[in-house]
């Protein structure tokens, strides 16, 4: 029971960052710009957000049916960083509703960095009992 209760809440985590990293690899155009504008020194090119898109197509699918988990979390971690820096600056938004919209987002990709970085703790934890 416990192993699939694990199963399925690695899989409801990771469900985001499949789609939203095949979405990427299909059209990244609109988004690599925006990080270009976001990110001072990263060029327009369409190919790093295909791999950014790639990365977490791949890391989400190894999270969600457990292999190397601890590394995939991480993976999946770190793209969440620039993800909700470029994606969701509710603190730029100048409308009271945009703001709210954006901060939302952003609080939502903490809530996801929390849970991959708890899983990383917990898994290490359990290979160490």
């Amino acid at each position: 029971m416990a192993g699939l209760l694990r199963l399925t809440a690695r899989w409801s985590l990771a469900a985001i960052f499949v789609t939203s990293g095949i979405d990427l690899i299909q059209d990244p155009e609109a988004r690599t710009r925006r990080a270009a504008e976001a990110l001072p020194g990263m060029p327009p090119i369409p190919a790093i957000g295909q791999v950014h898109g790639a990365a977490m197509a791949v890391a989400g699918t190894t999270f969600g049916l457990g292999i190397l988990p601890v590394a995939s979390a991480a993976v999946l971690a770190a793209s969440l960083v620039p993800n909700t820096y470029v994606g969701h600056p509710f603190w730029k938004e100048d409308d009271p509703k945009a703001r709210k919209g954006q901060r939302i987002h952003f609080l939502k990709n903490l809530g996801l960095f929390g849970g991959l970085v708890f899983e990383v703790l917990e898994t290490k934890a359990r290979k160490h009992r």
